[in-house]
């Protein structure tokens, strides 16, 4: 039996990044949690970015990423508490009010979002549309298998 000799000229190619999914409901995952400052003309503010590794099954040979950005803001009622109620539950919001919440524990949760494509009137300046993640939800456990 002759055994072919492997040949050391090919090698594996990494998978590309990808942020032009499809409009649509898919299962991800938050990948990253983090703070950042933003300056606006008038004032300054901290924003919390949250990155999405998101399954699209149509695209199977790129690694397909989503971003939302949320004002740092965990009043009740606010956008960033309701997604931590939704996410961690409403027991870890209450047992945090007062004190700390650290937003790390949102990474590597299993959620499920909808990717919406926002037209505006200064489509024809861009290649691509503007994205908006949409909808984030902890993921049920037989959909996040």
């Amino acid at each position: 039996m002759i055994i072919p000799k492997s040949n050391p000229l090919v090698v594996a190619v990494p998978k590309s990044t990808n942020f032009h999914i499809p409009e649509g409901k898919y299962l991800a995952k938050v990948s990253s949690v983090r703070k950042l400052l933003v300056e606006k003309a008038n004032c300054t503010g901290e924003m919390l970015k949250l990155m999405f590794d998101v399954s699209v099954p149509s695209l199977p040979k790129t690694i397909n990423l989503a971003k939302a950005e949320f004002k740092l803001d965990l009043n009740p009622g606010s956008e960033l508490h309701n997604l931590c109620i939704r996410l961690c539950g409403k027991q870890t919001m209450d047992e945090a009010s007062g004190g700390n919440f650290n937003l790390a524990t949102l990474e590597n949760k299993p959620v499920e979002i909808e990717i919406e494509h926002v037209i505006t009137n200064r489509r024809d300046e861009y290649q691509y549309p503007l994205v908006k993640v949409r909808n984030i939800q902890l993921a049920q456990p037989e959909a996040a298998k």
